[in-house]
């Protein structure tokens, strides 16, 4: 299954429960959550940074797609520690984001140690 969260005003609380869903499901194969940066919702570092603490554990995530989140390199060296321990994410969505160089340095260095 896949969930789609598109321009919904997604916030950091929402993110969170996202996580903590992600801890304990084992059939969500996807998660797409395109365009969630509004004014005052936004996902952000934070709401990647949640996210990131459920895939810990998860081991049935094949996607994460977070377009246009409002994810800076706090949100990217997140998503690089968790590359290093997370090896059933297969596609990782970034774009629009101001990861910056230093963001996508991180993200590769998680890329060398994922197999």
């Amino acid at each position: 299954p896949t969930l789609y969260i598109w321009n919904c005003g997604l916030s950091v609380k929402g993110a969170s429960c996202l996580g903590e869903l992600l801890k304990v499901n084992s059939s969500l194969k996807e998660l797409v959550m395109w365009s969630n940066q509004m004014s005052r919702n936004q996902i952000g570092d934070e709401g990647v940074i949640s996210v990131c603490e459920g895939l810990q554990c998860n081991k049935t995530l094949t996607t994460l797609n977070i377009y246009e989140c409002g994810v800076s390199v706090t949100g990217a060296s997140c998503l690089s520690e968790l590359l290093k321990v997370n090896n059933s994410l297969k596609e990782l969505v970034m774009s629009c984001n101001q990861i910056g160089d230093e963001g996508i340095l991180s993200v590769c260095e998680g890329l060398q140690c994922n197999k």
